[in-house]
């Protein structure tokens, strides 16, 4: 039969568990009238072999006005996330992959501000890259 000590102790560690399951079988939210959630941002990390990254793209494609695409992505949320463009604009740039106005502007100004006023072109080529992914930053 066993150490009754023994099995009062495994009843009693499995209280907490079965407490927890019986609450959310019990507690039940209407998933239909509950609001769509926006989705949380990405976080951006330091990954060893390539630096600062917002996991949307890995390498550095060029990019420039009217472009689109993952690579768009990791710009925009790499400015977003690793730099002071919130607190100087007071807004976030929207992270949608699109290489519009607003991304132009924001690479402009993280150029100006990172690298220096002669590499301000709103282009993302490797001097840009290397700045995003936190190398050679001023």
């Amino acid at each position: 039969m066993g150490d009754p000590v023994t099995h009062r102790r495994r009843a009693f560690a499995l209280l907490p568990a079965s407490a927890a399951l019986l609450a959310g079988a019990v507690t039940a939210a209407p998933a239909a009238t509950a609001a769509p959630t926006a989705a949380a941002p990405k976080k951006c990390y330091t990954q060893s072999t390539i630096g600062l990254t917002c996991h949307h793209h890995y390498g550095a494609k060029w990019a420039e006005y009217g472009s689109t695409g993952a690579h768009v992505k990791e710009i925009q949320a790499l400015i977003n996330g690793t730099t002071t463009y919130y607190g100087t604009h007071g807004k976030a740039l929207a992270v949608d992959g699109i290489y519009g106005a607003g991304t132009r502007s924001a690479v402009r100004w993280f150029q100006q501000k990172y690298i220096g006023a002669s590499a301000v072109d709103g282009i993302v080529g490797p001097r840009t890259w290397d700045a995003l992914r936190g190398f050679g930053r001023k």
